[in-house]
Formats: structure tokens, sequence, C-alpha cells
């Protein structure tokens, strides 16, 4: 069944002073990924949208269906804004079987009985939960938890759905392989699907859009490549995976902020304060120190690694605690792992310099 486009201005003014006041659409069939830190408005925006806040100001239109608007007195109850929810925790019914909790939002709709076990048997099968059906969630893996809390909300047969963190509790490894499976149960929905978090490789993974919401705005919005290419605030950039630093250059050559150790740039014409920006597969490592001396070579550790696919993003240690992107086979023939030595090295024309 096709799904209608979610539109919707959301405007919440905290007692605190803080607002919220964001312009949200998300058309059928796509992604969006709303990433911030932590006191951005997040979780506000899950509360207006599951009808637990009411707007201040705005509207939320869901299917051509108005569920909140201050200005006409409408607002509808979080019962009927059919919207499927996957909650950071899961929020499993502990007391019921993983059956009995996909089988839980049809029953609360009344609908017959043979409705219920096809709709119920239906997200089973699709979701490869069959084999768990009669588990209880005590049961259950934190994988196994997750596509149980995403069966459940899909066999509300929503409008929209709306994932609050369900990544936020897993560890990197659970995580990434977790990452994975998700992504493809979202294509199993047609309508707009909402991706709260504050996790960059989740939003980049999963989204086919991503807006980055700062302080109750969202500053930025765009493809995880456009966002990667062009990041329009310092939050951006550094989500996006490049390095930024700050510092003073001059004639050259750049002193950090931060750390010790000066950069030398390409760039002689700007001099003064400056931001800079260094992509992470500007930055090659090397087993020994390399040859011709590069002028931007230093002597470091491995901080931590992540696999993201097709790609390991490598934390150095200091002088210089940059994220470095290199294939796994490169971390094979590096034997890269946390706590050895590494030298770095980058070109002085891969450090793009912005004048502050």
């Amino acid at each position: 069944m096709t799904r209608g486009s979610l539109t919707s201005h959301l405007v919440v003014r905290r007692p605190n002073g803080f607002v919220l006041d964001i312009e949200l659409d998300i058309a059928p069939g796509t992604t969006v990924a709303l990433l911030g830190p932590n006191g951005a408005g997040k979780s506000t925006t899950v509360d207006v949208l599951g009808g637990i806040v009411p707007l201040d100001d705005g509207q939320i239109m869901l299917d051509e269906t108005i569920l909140d608007n201050r200005s006409t007195d409408t607002f509808l109850p979080p019962e009927n804004r059919n919207i499927g929810i996957v909650f950071q925790d899961y929020l499993l019914f502990d007391h019921l079987s993983v059956r009995d909790n996909v089988a839980f939002a049809p029953r609360v709709a009344r609908r017959s009985a043979a409705d219920i076990e096809s709709t119920t048997r239906h997200w089973l099968d699709l979701l490869d939960l069959t084999t768990l059906a009669d588990r209880s969630p005590a049961e259950l893996s934190g994988g196994q938890a997750q596509r149980v809390a995403l069966a459940r909300a899909l066999a509300s047969e929503p409008k929209l759905l709306l994932l609050d963190e369900p990544l936020a509790a897993l560890d990197i490894e659970t995580r990434s392989r977790l990452r994975r499976g998700l992504a493809e149960h979202l294509s199993h929905f047609a309508g707009p699907r909402l991706f709260i978090t504050h996790d960059p490789t989740d939003a980049f993974l999963l989204a086919d859009e991503v807006a980055i919401l700062e302080d109750g705005k969202i500053t930025q919005r765009g493809t995880p490549e456009e966002l990667r290419l062009a990041p329009a605030t310092s939050y951006a950039a550094a989500l996006a995976g490049l390095n930024l630093l700050s510092g003073t250059n001059a004639a050259g050559t750049l002193d950090l902020d931060d750390y010790a150790r000066p950069l030398s740039t390409a760039n002689t014409q700007v001099d003064g304060p400056v931001l800079i920006t260094i992509h992470p597969n500007a930055i090659a490592l090397h087993q020994t120190q390399p040859d011709g001396s590069p002028r931007n070579t230093w002597h470091t550790k491995i901080r931590s690694l992540e696999p993201l696919g097709d790609i390991t993003r490598v934390v150095l240690d200091l002088p210089l605690p940059l994220s470095v992107d290199v294939t796994p086979g490169a971390v094979t023939a590096l034997a890269l792992a946390p706590g050895e030595p590494i030298w770095a090295s980058v070109k002085a024309t891969e450090i793009h310099i912005n004048p502050q």
C-alpha cells in the first residue's frame, strides 16, 4: 500500500528558554536521519510527532491528515496518529511472547482473528522471526529484540515509521552487524521513515538524507555525500568524518590551537586565524617512517578502529588525534590495532584552509 508523505513545521517552546523550530518533510519510501548532539531537540521532535507534547505553533500533516495545528485547535492523541515507533530500549511487552508482541497492534485495532493471524505471520516471516515466535523477550538477543520491535511497529500498518535511537544501547560489534540488517528491513516499509540518532555512522549508512539538528534548528540537510563534501558548520564537518582543526596560518605554516604539532600547508596567501579540514582518506599510514621526508609526517599510536562496511575508521592518538579511513585490506597489511605504533603523513595540498 502506498503511503503519503510527512509535512511538518514544528515549533515547541520549553520553559527553560529552549525553542525547537524546524521544518521536516519526508517523502514516501525515504529514510531521513535527524542527527544532532544531546540537547539539540531530537527527543522533543519525537515527542511532538508522537503526540506526547503538543505544538506551540506550526502544523503536522501525515498522509493529508492534520495531526496537530494550534491555530485550528486540531490535536490527535497518540493512539489515533497511526505512527509506528521503535524505541532505543525496544520496550517489548515482557509478559507476551514474540508472536503476541507482533500481534498486539492489530489485536488492539479489533481486526478479525484471520487478519490478525495473517498480519502477524507476514511480519514474523519477513523479519526472520518465525522460529522465535514462542520465546519471551527475556530469551532474545539484542538483534532479535530489535527485529521484534520493528515487526511490532510495522504490524500496526503505520503511515510513518519513527525510529528513536534504535542502535544506541548496543556495543560497537553488535551495532555494526545490526546496522546492515536494519537497512534491509527498512526497505520493507513504503511510507516515510524518520531515524533519530546522535551517531553519524548510523545516519550516513542508513539514511537517504540527513538533517543536522543543532540547538533546535536544522542547520543543513542533504544526502550523506553532500554533507561529507560540503559541511555547513563545524559540527557537521566533525560528523561527516572530516578532521576539523583551528589555528593560525602564516606563510604556509599552520600553528594549531589545541596541539603542539605544526603543519605545513600549500596556502601562502592566507595569514591569520583559520579553520582547516583534512579528509580522513587523505592521511596515509606507514609501518616505518616514509621515504622522501613528506612535509607533514609524525609518529603516533592507534587509539581505536571501527569497521564501517568497505572502510575502517582509524583514530590516531597524540600528537594529532585525527581520523583516517583505510580499507580492511590495509588494516591487515599494516597490522593495525589499538595501541600499536604507526607513522602518519598528509600532503600539504590536502590541508584545506578556511579563513575565520
